[in-house]
């Protein structure tokens, strides 16, 4: 699973690096629906990808955007799980003392990967 987040230069750092160490555990938590070996969900298995915003974006100072596999526990609850994923980050960032803007949008699809890996 991935998420990709993008922030604002005004997001300080103290922000960024407190969702770099929780938001695997709060994705996975919130993910993690009854539904066999595909649905249960580790927080190594989380990829995140940072980026800052360009000055031209207009928008949420933080946005946050998982990639998750499709399956119909997850799509059948998806606008609750973005609440529920939304009020956890918001938790974490208020704990550090400051106020942003977050958007978090859930994106499902099916997923197929390959991977290779030299000398392996």
């Amino acid at each position: 699973m991935n998420a990709s987040i993008i922030n604002k230069p005004n997001v300080k750092s103290g922000v960024l690096d407190e969702l770099a160490r929780e938001l695997p555990a709060i994705i996975a938590e919130v993910m993690e629906v009854p539904g066999g070996n595909v649905a249960l969900l580790k927080k190594e298995q989380i990829s995140l990808e940072f980026s800052q915003a360009s000055p031209r974006d207009v928008g949420s100072d933080i946005r946050i955007m998982v990639f998750a596999k499709s399956i119909d526990p997850r799509t059948s609850t998806e606008s609750n799980l973005a609440k529920e994923m939304l009020e956890k980050v918001i938790a974490l960032i208020t704990r550090s003392g400051e106020e942003c803007s977050v958007d978090i949008r859930l994106y499902y699809m099916e997923i197929a990967t390959a991977e290779h890996t030299p000398g392996i």
